[in-house]
């Protein structure tokens, strides 16, 4: 069994949960029930529970520091948070520790149930028949809906419901077929991958529990554009289906407890009478989601508004080249007025749409790599990550910012180079300090960094400011200086302390460098 402590300063909360579910069923034991954060620490302590289900405000001690200390008592310790306030700094706290997932008040039953379920696959342990089987539920749509998308990339027909039932064990019959896309944005979702995910998962298990309502079979999955969803009815009903958006969106809209911003758009493609009709229709979906960052609406429909698919951007070849050589010669200021130039120039397009902008934001982040040849993979490493967080921007100012993070790339790689060319010359530096009373020669010094002396001279130089025998005798006659102030050290004794064996040389040198002789320069001192 696992063990679980229960902890709300609401008792009604804490009686509720434990009415809720049938937890010796689930496989679950709860071995504590506290009231304040001090007496749920204690039940930590003497329990050893896997599970704490906890409010994210206690009396004593709140949410987020009950978890960090409950985790330092119990490294592998699962948490579930409960919230009814309106917090997003402290539920944003608590996830950023770790948390498992999170229950919003008032508490339902079947959102206990998946939270739990999920619990017991994490904590290893041999899943439950009702585990198994909505996993197998799960995989099914999940399967169904990547052979979507791999049939949109590809430009073919997706699979007829005969096809669709034999292969994946649906259910699919006459009737009408339609795609919807359900679209969360969240500020920053970017900057915090693990709470969208978390958001995402309650998403979709909210839009799997409204469906059925509207569709005799459907299919959901989590995509990387929102959720998305195909749906078979006897009759297709706009009105259905929008009271059907707006139940998930109201549902949705609830986990502003945690996230409070969230803003939810849904996107339905146009219904056909085949189900091999789908990639059209999700296109569409797409389409008008790409589109919110130039329109944003609650809801769109495909079949009641018209949609120009076929407008795109093209980027002039002259744009291109510039935005290209300031990724190769790494010019920073230069890409952020090309960019800035060329953001303007789309803002001007007639009939922009989200379309176009996803071009442009393409066109940009594909040249600059072909530019950046010589960092290529840590390039295409940068694209990869624009490319995941291009569908977390909610406007067109927002595809802005993000394309300025490859001028911040541009800069992190300037430093870089600059440092690993001046890495040699700390250590020709070293070099130096270590046989500077030696007759040291440019060969060498160039020789112990592991470079031609030509190269090793120029890049002194640039690295410096000064030539290496410049740099070597300023080093000497600085040492030297030092010596003479010591009472027992002659001006010969610093000469050749300094790897100066001409005593007249040494003294030429030293008045032409300090503009006084090495004796005179000793009698200031004595």
């Amino acid at each position: 069994m696992i063990k679980v402590v229960l902890a709300d300063d609401e008792k009604k909360v804490v009686l509720l949960l434990q009415k809720l579910i049938d937890w010796e069923k689930q496989g679950f034991e709860i071995v504590g029930i506290a009231n304040d954060g001090i007496h749920a620490l204690e039940l930590v302590r003497d329990k050893q529970p896997q599970l704490l289900i906890t409010d994210i405000r206690m009396p004593g001690c709140d949410g987020i520091e009950l978890i960090r200390q409950a985790r330092e008592l119990q490294p592998g310790i699962h948490f579930v948070i409960i919230s009814g306030y309106r917090q997003f700094e402290y539920a944003q706290n608590a996830l950023k520790y770790g948390v498992e997932d999170y229950l919003l008040k008032p508490l339902k039953k079947d959102e206990l149930n998946g939270i739990l379920l999920r619990v017991r696959e994490k904590l290893g342990e041999e899943a439950a028949l009702e585990y198994q089987l909505k996993k197998s539920d799960e995989q099914r749509q999940s399967m169904l809906l990547s052979r979507l998308k791999r049939d949109i990339e590809r430009q073919e027909d997706f699979l007829s419901a005969g096809q669709a039932n034999e292969a994946f064990g649906f259910r699919f019959g006459g009737g009408s077929y339609c795609s919807v896309l359900i679209k969360p944005d969240i500020s920053d979702a970017g900057q915090q991958p693990d709470a969208y995910q978390i958001l995402m998962q309650h998403c979709l298990e909210i839009v799997r529990r409204e469906i059925p309502s509207i569709a005799s079979e459907w299919a959901a999955d989590i995509w990387r554009e929102g959720i998305a969803v195909i749906l078979n009815a006897a009759e297709y009903q706009m009105v259905d289906v929008k009271q059907c958006l707006t139940r998930i969106r109201k549902e949705i809209e609830k986990q502003r407890d945690l996230f409070w911003d969230i803003r939810i758009a849904a996107f339905v493609g146009s219904p056909y009478s085949g189900l091999e009709r789908m990639t059209d229709s999700m296109r569409e979906a797409l389409w008008l989601c790409r589109d919110r960052i130039c329109k944003n609406q609650a809801w769109r429909f495909a079949d009641a508004e018209p949609m120009d698919v076929s407008r795109r951007y093209r980027m002039d070849s002259a744009q291109k080249k510039r935005f290209q050589e300031t990724a190769e010669y790494r010019n920073a200021d230069q890409f952020e007025r090309e960019l800035t130039e060329s953001f303007h120039l789309l803002l001007r397009e007639k009939n922009l749409n989200g379309q176009m902008v996803e071009d442009w934001f393409r066109e940009i982040v594909s040249v600059c790599v072909f530019g950046m040849e010589d960092n290529r993979k840590d390039a295409e490493r940068t694209a990869q990550e624009l490319e995941e967080d291009y569908w977390f921007c909610t406007n067109v100012q927002e595809v802005y910012a993000l394309l300025l993070r490859i001028r911040q790339k541009i800069e992190q790689v300037n430093r870089e180079k600059a440092s690993q060319e001046a890495r040699p010359i700390t250590q020709a530096k070293r070099y130096i300090q270590e046989h500077f009373q030696e007759p040291l020669r440019l060969e060498d010094v160039s020789s112990s960094v592991g470079f031609n002396a030509t190269y090793f001279s120029t890049l002194f130089k640039k690295e410096t400011g000064q030539n290496f025998v410049d740099y070597l005798t300023e080093l000497r006659i600085n040492k030297a200086k030092e010596l003479l102030c010591e009472a027992d050290v002659s001006v010969s004794d610093a000469a050749e302390l300094v790897g100066y064996r001409d005593l007249k040389y040494f003294s030429r040198l030293f008045k032409k460098t300090t503009g006084i002789s090495p004796s005179d320069y000793k009698k200031l001192y004595r």
